[in-house]
């Protein structure tokens, strides 16, 4: 995020986000949040993992499996159980 969009979110009331170090898509030796170890459906390990925030504020890691193309939004302070695609809807709806 630049200065000027730092300025702009501070002059509408919001703060800016924390800033986080970026992760990789390829690299193995960072942790995996629990849920995302592999594909629910097909068992698969080579996924690709996002982190996210949906608009109520509920912090996500999407997951999408290389193998079956199955994807996931597992809760980053949950159990590992995945949301499913209605509860994904109804938290990233604007208000």
């Amino acid at each position: 995020m630049g200065a000027g969009a730092t300025e702009g979110a501070r002059r509408r009331g919001r703060r800016p986000a924390p800033v986080e170090p970026l992760g990789s898509l390829t690299r193995q030796d960072q942790q995996v949040p629990v849920g995302t170890q592999a594909c629910t459906a097909c068992g698969a390990t080579r996924l690709t993992r996002l982190r996210l925030t949906l608009a109520d504020g509920t912090e996500v890691t999407f997951v999408s499996c290389h193998a079956c193309e199955h994807r996931a939004w597992v809760p980053v302070d949950g159990d590992g159980t995945p949301l499913t695609r209605e509860q994904v809807m109804e938290r990233s709806a604007k208000r």
